[in-house]
């Protein structure tokens, strides 16, 4: 299958290796500051920038194993006849594709959080989200572990070998089997990702060019749990602002498409193409492996252009150190009973006639029944005046919660 002679092919190779491996180091170490630059900017922890967190370290993975692999072994292929070896091959094949599915799905994913909070905000508040992001990262890793890791235990073409002279990592170099799945995962999580964000981006425009009426019906009003002597038990977050919403919604939306024209659809190209003539060409290697060291470099990029997530050196210095001597302490008390978000609490309340009080924050009036079906369009609130909150007793907040999440 090997369609060039080799020198031919070793020569287009080697002339791109250097900067592969400059351009790795560049990519760790901006993917690095990424992750330090978000979690000093954020105190807590939310799905959407534990997801972003994960992709950038999946870049880093993928730029310190796969990539430097491949670069420092054929830099010695260069300047002694040092070559590849079946063990090296396997692990490169299985690490560069379990981390080019990690990085697809974990785009889907952010997509899906963006499109699942802006469309349903009241369901997303509702639901335990953090613990969902957790277990679609496990879920993620253990499928592209699994798929990836096939080809190294013997599901690859017997005849001609892809660890056989030279290390040949294109799908149809490895079968035809593997080559399919692939190609049909990588498809459908990247039109899946268009999907969920084009749908975000939709809710999005028809929230701000519509009347502050409308407007009105996709906000969520804040709500906190507190006991009698006025500490937190629980809450639920309120609508973003509409500036951070479009911030990170055009965040997301970047993310998705740099990586579906960068990554996404060349890979699919490649896939398809050496699968249709059944071989690979030089291009096809520089085609795949430029395009993931392009789109792990740009995503510091996008993260740098948010405010957000940009943190200046004194933040994340001031982070590393908190982190390091244990004072980073997480001040929310919210039990994961599906109802927990970042929430910042001002002052106690010292109420004695109620075990727990359900504050809600009353900025608009809100209609909860045009964003899930089945809910009601109010309830009986006790208006305080002078701090223009809205209380009701603890006991109903199990009743709230049911008739915001049933059918």
């Amino acid at each position: 299958m090997v369609d060039e002679v080799p020198t031919m092919k070793d020569d287009v190779i080697n002339a791109n290796t250097l900067a592969w491996l400059v351009c790795s180091g560049v990519s760790i170490l901006a993917n690095t500051w990424s992750i330090l630059s978000v979690s000093a900017k954020q105190k807590k922890w939310k799905p959407l920038e534990f997801l972003i967190c994960t992709l950038a370290g999946t870049h880093i993975l993928n730029m310190a194993i796969p990539i430097t692999m491949y670069c420092v072994i054929t830099l010695r292929r260069q300047h002694s006849n040092y070559e590849w070896n079946e063990g090296l091959c396997k692990m490169f094949v299985s690490t560069f594709y379990t981390l080019t599915l990690v990085t697809c799905f974990s785009v889907t994913s952010l997509s899906y959080h963006r499109m699942w909070m802006v469309r349903w905000p009241v369901n997303y508040r509702l639901s335990n989200t953090k613990k969902q992001a957790v277990h679609t990262v496990m879920g993620i890793w253990m499928v592209s572990f699994i798929l990836s890791t096939l080809p190294a235990v013997g599901w690859h073409d017997t005849i001609d070998r892809f660890y056989t002279s030279d290390c040949r990592f294109i799908v149809t170099e490895i079968g035809l089997g593997f080559g399919v799945c692939f190609l049909l995962l990588i498809g459908g999580s990247v039109a899946m990702g268009v999907i969920c964000i084009g749908i975000a981006l939709f809710q999005t425009f028809s929230i701000q060019a519509g009347h502050k009426a409308d407007k009105n019906k996709f906000n969520v009003p804040t709500i906190v749990v507190e006991d009698a002597q006025g500490k937190r038990r629980s809450s639920i977050d309120g609508s973003e602002p509409l500036k951070t919403s479009l911030q990170i919604t055009y965040l997301i939306s970047g993310i998705v498409f740099i990586y579906d024209f960068l990554t996404g659809f060349p890979i699919l190209v490649v896939s398809f193409a050496s699968l249709k003539f059944d071989r690979s060409y030089n291009w096809m290697v520089l085609c795949v492996l430029w395009c993931s060291i392009a789109q792990s470099i740009l995503l510091p990029m996008f993260l740098w252009a948010c405010d957000r997530y940009r943190a200046d050196i004194r933040m994340v210095w001031e982070k590393c150190v908190a982190i390091m001597s244990n004072d980073d302490v997480d001040e929310e008390n919210s039990q994961d009973g599906g109802i927990h978000a970042d929430l910042i609490y001002d002052r106690p309340y010292d109420y004695s006639s109620a075990p727990e009080i359900v504050t809600v924050d009353r900025n608009a009036k809100y209609e909860f029944s045009t964003l899930e079906r089945g809910v009601p369009q109010g309830y009986p609130l006790r208006e305080q005046q002078e701090d223009k909150m809205q209380y009701l007793q603890g006991g109903r907040l199990i009743s709230i919660l049911w008739l915001l999440t049933s059918p």
